[in-house]
């Protein structure tokens, strides 16, 4: 049986710091794993790599016009991410995620997650302990290295 299973910006981010690399590539060895990110993933998986590549912020780099340089450096680490599921956010998770960062205290960008992965009926990999107490009551299984 497939498990569908969102990938946190965490997981990818940790595993190119050299850090929790068997979590990483246990989820990705499972041939019967589906794994799906979104627009927030991206987003904050390209600035990290951004501020990880250059050795400086992501904001200087933008000011220094070097981030074409950065991404052409760094097509093969950018490539990776058209590996996976891409699923779009719609208005039903733009109107559940307030709810959730009221109840839960979440940031926007772990909200729309959230609310992604209550949606399609996901498990949720991530590194993030804020999604610890929102999965378990949201009925969501969460995967991680502990």
């Amino acid at each position: 049986m497939t498990s569908k299973i969102f990938l946190d910006s965490s997981v990818l981010i940790e595993f190119l710091k050299g850090i929790n690399i068997a979590f990483y590539e246990q989820l990705l060895s499972d041939l019967d794993n589906e794994f799906f990110i979104n627009d927030i993933v991206v987003s904050e998986y390209l600035y990290y790599i951004l501020g990880f590549s250059a050795g400086i912020s992501p904001r200087t780099l933008q000011q220094k016009r070097k981030i074409k340089d950065t991404l052409e450096n760094e097509s093969k680490i950018i490539s990776t991410i058209k590996n996976f599921n891409f699923i779009s956010s719609n208005e039903k998770i733009l109107i559940d995620a307030p709810k959730l960062m009221s109840d839960y205290n979440l940031l926007p960008n772990d909200a729309i997650i959230l609310a992604t992965c209550k949606l399609h009926g996901m498990k949720l990999a991530s590194h993030d302990s804020d999604f610890i107490i929102p999965c378990e009551s949201e009925n969501i299984e969460l995967l991680r290295d502990i």
